[in-house]
């Protein structure tokens, strides 16, 4: 994939989602991933450069402690961005594993495969936004469920309803188990403290 065709994909994932989607139906899990990992590459190379202006500030320096011309500030820098390479890498295999349970209990069909490019293929306005603190990730992670709507009606061919259901069940049911721990374990953590 040449840097026009990603250039044109990019844009095609965000400004005409749908006819995006549909196009893809027959690329593989790897044409979603040469298409992904760069954005992915370079959304860590640019957060963590932010990150790394973040910790040379002297006001952040002094909080965390640090000296300004500590070795610590590189470390952390070049760990931000291995960090989220290889965890966006991993991470979009468990997320793409959770959603489908959910994308099938909803009538999602068309295969894990389909489940796991939706949500590589979605992630495009988090990758290319997502480095600009606040509004660009704010914005960048809205577009994102939006498109994730998108792609899983085009490649599961659910219908909208169905759709969002599964979308929330796949974002609200962890939020919900980690609040029941937090409520059953926070008091007693609290009290050792």
């Amino acid at each position: 994939m040449g840097i026009g065709i990603g250039i044109e994909r990019i844009n095609g994932f965000l400004w005409s989602p749908a006819e995006t989607f549909e196009a893809s139906k027959e690329e593989t899990l790897s044409d979603a991933y040469v298409y992904c990992f760069p954005l992915l590459v370079i959304f860590s190379v640019l957060l963590a450069v932010i990150i790394g202006i973040v910790l040379a500030n002297p006001v952040a320096q002094s909080i965390l402690g640090m000296r300004p011309d500590s070795e610590l500030l590189k470390i952390i820098t070049l760990m931000s961005a291995s960090g989220i390479i290889l965890g966006g890498t991993v991470g979009v295999l468990i997320a793409g594993i959770w959603m489908h349970i959910w994308a099938y209990a909803f009538g999602g069909r068309n295969g894990l495969e389909q489940t796991i490019k939706v949500l590589l293929y979605a992630a495009t306005p988090l990758l290319v936004l997502g480095w600009i603190p606040v509004i660009g990730t704010v914005i960048g992670a809205i577009w994102s469920l939006l498109l994730l709507l998108t792609g899983l009606m085009h490649l599961q061919g659910m219908y909208s309803g169905r759709a969002i259901l599964a979308l929330v069940a796949s974002l609200l049911v962890p939020v919900v188990i980690i609040g029941i721990i937090a409520a059953v374990f926070g008091p007693a953590m609290l009290t050792h403290i």
